[in-house]
């Protein structure tokens, strides 16, 4: 058969199993997965025990306590190129049971909608990933090189003992390109994003009685360096690389047109920061000795890491503390990344998205973070497709039914196109 009659073949068999493939998602969904504190093993257990049912390799890893990943494959006739599909499995945390208006591990459907939490950050394109293996095996789709999947752990985190550890543990998690399910909306295809840095930074302070005023104290020295490190870094911003410029020039054009109570598209591309969490201190009749304090910064690309930390460090010489007081740990470094726009794998994405969904199809880049960039700072082309963003992360998080279909369509029919011959 054809390329096009392979793909029509899976595009038939999706269409006739949808209610089965969503009937695993919902599956998925109710086993829940929330970072913190990030255990995956349960949905480990299922999902592997799935694949081994189907005649494929479960592959577990666990290089950190209850962070479990899961790799299967299938090899090819010939050798060939190896396409990588990767998903997480971990979610935010539900919250508030009383602010959702169903149990957020229901896995409800509801006005065709399927429901949960994690169910659109990212499980239905964590499913849609894992399906697109089975059906090339079960459907026995004559293909060269390899496909192989990643379900990991630690992507709300940084991904460091999921996507980062395989990568650098498991050399055919590498492959030679990589299809990401993250969100992105279904119009557009995401080829790059902003830069991630988890900061923490400690004061401290010789204390006293809160009787005997003094000048500053750790918190007070914590707040002027949030202060100074907001003011120098928030809008900053480096020449965007020119090969990817459109692309950003296109996504804030993209967040502009969004209904938003405030403007917000100058974040694509220059620096945000924000302080998450502030600990100081131990009672109210002492002068604070230690004040412990973690900022988030987001990078544009073109930001490297010895520029955003050379940035903070300019910062902390400009403001009257002794830095001798001021300790610093960079405990996220993500650099911004992004692959070329001509990238083949990009390429062949947009063409399945225009030809299955009927819309107009942006190559854009993202002001969020995703497990892509561990492919593209290793110089693999990677490109994200998955369904709508605007309820992730959030009580009542759904995904339409048919975006997750439409969605597993557009991923099985790039794997035929990287991998089949013509």
């Amino acid at each position: 058969m054809s390329r096009e009659q392979l793909k029509t073949q899976v595009m038939e068999e999706i269409d006739r199993r949808l209610p089965e493939f969503k009937d695993l998602l919902r599956d998925v969904v109710r086993i829940p997965t929330d970072n913190p504190p990030g255990d995956t093993t349960a949905c480990v257990t299922f999902l592997a025990q799935y694949l081994k049912e189907r005649g494929l390799p479960a592959d577990v890893y666990e290089p950190r306590p209850t962070l479990q990943s899961l790799v299967s494959y299938k090899k090819g006739r010939r050798e060939g190129r190896n396409l990588v599909l990767n998903g997480h499995l971990d979610q935010f945390p539900a919250g508030a049971p009383e602010e959702w208006s169903f149990d957020p591990y229901s896995g409800e459907c509801r006005d065709g909608k399927i429901l949960g939490r994690g169910v659109g950050d990212m499980k239905a394109g964590t499913v849609a990933s894992l399906l697109c293996l089975v059906l090339i095996h079960e459907l026995d789709i004559p293909f060269d090189g390899q496909l192989t999947a990643t379900l990991v752990a630690d992507e709300e985190s940084g991904g460091t003992w999921g996507a980062q550890w395989l990568l650098e543990n498991v050399p055919m998690t590498r492959g030679d390109a990589n299809l990401n399910s993250e969100p992105t909306d279904m119009d557009q295809v995401l080829i790059g994003h902003k830069g991630k840095y988890w900061l923490n930074v400690e004061t401290r302070h010789g204390g006293g009685l809160a009787a005997i005023p003094v000048e500053d104290d750790a918190i007070a020295r914590a707040m002027q360096v949030a202060e100074a490190v907001k003011k120098k870094l928030q809008g900053w911003k480096l020449e965007t690389p020119r090969d990817v410029a459109d692309a950003v020039a296109r996504a804030k054009l993209r967040v502009e047109g969004q209904d938003r109570t405030q403007d917000v598209s100058w974040v694509v591309d220059s620096t945000t920061v924000n302080v998450g969490v502030i600990q100081g201190g131990v009672q109210p009749n002492t002068i604070s000795t230690h004040c412990h304090m973690e900022v988030d910064i987001r990078t544009p690309v073109g930001v490297t890491t010895p520029d955003v930390q050379a940035k903070v460090e300019e910062v902390l010489a400009e403001i009257d503390l002794p830095r001798e007081e001021i300790e610093l740990e960079w405990v996220v470094c993500l650099e911004s990344a992004y692959s070329a726009p001509n990238e083949d794998i990009v390429e062949l994405v947009a063409k399945n998205a225009r030809q299955i969904t009927g819309q107009q199809i942006e190559i854009n880049v993202s002001s969020g973070s995703t497990d892509a960039r561990f492919w593209w700072l290793r110089g693999i082309p990677a490109a994200i497709y998955g369904t709508g963003m605007e309820n992730i992360a959030v009580p009542d998080e759904h995904v339409l039914e048919p975006q997750f279909g439409q969605m597993l369509k557009v991923h099985a029919a790039t794997c035929i196109d990287y991998l089949c011959a013509s």
